[in-house]
């Protein structure tokens, strides 16, 4: 006879979902992770960044947008 019981808790890992958004286009990335320290650097080898200027801080910046200031630097150094 069959007997059907709940899940063996001892074989359950528990993982915690990770929003971030990008603070200048609104993009957003998910990521499973076990922590916030734990995303951010799962979120970094993803292509997410905060940076720093002389005049400026950004947080959660997306890979496309990292790429458009790495463009704009450039342009500015060239000039």
């Amino acid at each position: 006879m069959l007997i059907l019981k709940k899940p063996t808790p001892d074989e359950l890992e528990v993982v915690i979902q990770i929003r971030a958004e990008c603070c200048n286009c609104g993009q957003q990335a998910l990521v499973e992770a076990p922590s916030t320290e734990a995303a951010a650097i799962k979120l970094q080898r993803l292509g997410w960044h905060s940076f720093e200027t002389d005049e400026i801080c950004g947080t959660n910046f997306c890979p496309n947008c990292i790429h458009e200031l790495k463009e704009i630097e450039q342009q500015e150094s060239a000039a």
